[in-house]
């Protein structure tokens, strides 16, 4: 966290000390950047001191180094004081936080008689600036508290912790194994995470996992979905942005969702339909861990582990020009692709015990089993939207069943018609071919979605129009 987060604070203090002291103040942060001035450094907020080279020899540099306060009446024999606005004569002071400098305060003259009362008055001004530096430092630390706790209170109300152990993860199929072997030993990292794999496989809950299993498990967890979000608020939701920023924007202004996790983990699931121009400030935000708000004059610093995920090729996207290579590589660190269920048949049984488990609970029902008819139809069903959609025709089953085990004819109508790939499918070539249209169809969506962009994107990957994948839909009884 920087002392921009109470940068209104810091200009009422360096307004008031030149009103006190009819001297000019200057206030930077640990960058070096102004965040407070009256005088010609009130023009110069925003702008970077000693071009904010925070390893150089100069006197900002070095006391925000050494945490020592810095006194000169003739900067001019000073050859690491540059004096670039005819400065006579500076008193700086650090502001500290438990031994942290988080910044200067600048005292400075810049007449023959500003600089004898500096002289005349040097105690009474060290202690002057001591108790303004301690002002900010304790106005530092309640805000601070205070955003931890709003960010505590904003990630409980905007996410839900689902989160479960990794053994909480079904499937004991090889592939799943490898899947949760490798995430349970990257979760005591800090390496940006990319989860790959159709939609429904379940990246949103591993990821929740790996979150869990991090040391960063009592920070919050935000959860970004980036098709679900229009693109024009998109980057108001990620960044946040000043009060008044806009037209419309709250008079309070708003903590993106990238300062909501800070501390903790931020999940951005379907990267791959970021809009290019945010993959820009998204690729500056994730190298330099600061963020830049909407109509802010300086970045905030954050601290946050990436969690991505898409179920789209991002290679062949990069290579469409539709997403950055520098992002792709900088977001593709540690590669886990969560394979499909039609790829680990073997856990459709734990899987839809857990399920029946599940909606037992919520629905009052009592389902014992499956029968063997209809658990052979679960397995030889491609389930194209993989998990998700085997939960819910259980959940369908369920409602559907009258006896306490789950039967053939309960089942969705879907499963019923869909064929085995060892069986001979019957009936005439255009049922046949109704049937297979059906199946591309259903995959194609169940991958990219059934709101009104998945659709549109299912028809432009199918090559057709988006009326005629309509007229589909609705003719083949999708």
């Amino acid at each position: 966290m920087s002392l921009a987060i109470i940068k209104d604070t810091v200009q009422q203090v360096a307004t008031a000390i030149t009103a006190a002291l009819e001297l000019e103040t200057e206030i930077v942060n640990e960058n070096l950047m102004i965040i407070g001035g009256t005088g010609r450094y009130r023009e110069k907020i925003g702008a970077y001191e000693e071009s904010g080279d925070t390893d150089s020899h100069f006197v900002y540099a070095e006391c925000l180094k050494s945490g020592q306060e810095y006194i000169n009446f003739t900067p001019e024999n000073d050859p690491f004081y540059d004096a670039k606005e005819g400065e006579l004569a500076e008193i700086c002071y650090p502001i500290k936080v438990d031994g942290r400098v988080l910044g200067l305060i600048g005292l400075i003259a810049f007449t023959e008689e500003q600089r004898s009362a500096m002289i005349g008055k040097t105690l009474a001004l060290r202690t002057f600036l001591q108790s303004m530096a301690d002002l900010i430092a304790g106005k530092y630390i309640v805000s601070q508290s205070n955003e931890k706790l709003m960010n505590t209170v904003s990630s409980l109300l905007s996410t839900h912790d689902d989160s479960v152990p990794f053994e909480g993860i079904l499937g004991d199929s090889p592939t799943m194994k490898t899947v949760k072997s490798r995430a349970f030993h990257v979760a005591s990292g800090n390496s940006t995470i990319l989860l790959t794999g159709e939609s429904g496989t379940g990246k949103d809950l591993l990821a929740r996992s790996i979150h869990r299993e991090s040391p960063r498990r009592d920070e919050p967890f935000v959860s970004v979905n980036c098709a679900a979000i229009p693109e024009m608020l998109l980057e108001s939701e990620l960044f946040g942005y000043e009060k008044g920023a806009f037209t419309g924007a709250s008079r309070e202004g708003k903590l993106g969702k990238f300062q909501l996790a800070d501390g903790g983990t931020l999940f951005l699931d379907e990267i791959g339909d970021m809009p290019l121009h945010l993959q820009v400030k998204l690729l500056s935000c994730i190298q330099n861990r600061q963020v830049d708000p909407i109509g802010a004059s300086h970045p905030v610093d954050v601290d946050v582990r990436i969690i991505a995920a898409t179920n789209k090729d991002l290679e062949a996207l990069v290579r469409a020009n539709q997403f950055r290579e520098d992002l792709y590589f900088r977001l593709n660190v540690i590669p886990i692709s969560i394979p499909p269920l039609r790829e680990r048949r073997e856990d459709i049984s734990v899987l839809t015990d857990n399920i029946i488990k599940k909606f037992d609970g919520i629905m009052g029902r009592h389902i014992d089993s499956v029968s063997p008819e209809a658990m052979e139809k679960l397995l030889s069903y491609p389930w194209p939207g993989n998990v998700r959609e085997l939960e819910n025709a259980i959940e369908y089953a369920m409602n559907m069943e009258e006896s306490d085990t789950i039967t053939l004819r309960s089942l969705p109508e879907k499963l019923l018609r869909g064929r085995s790939p060892k069986s001979s499918a019957g009936g005439t070539l255009r049922e046949r071919m109704d049937d297979a249209e059906r199946d591309i169809i259903a995959e194609s969506l169940a991958r990219n979605g059934t709101s009104l962009a998945g659709k549109r994107r299912a028809a432009d990957e199918l090559g057709i129009s988006e009326s005629t994948l309509y007229r589909r839909i609705r003719t083949l009884g999708i």
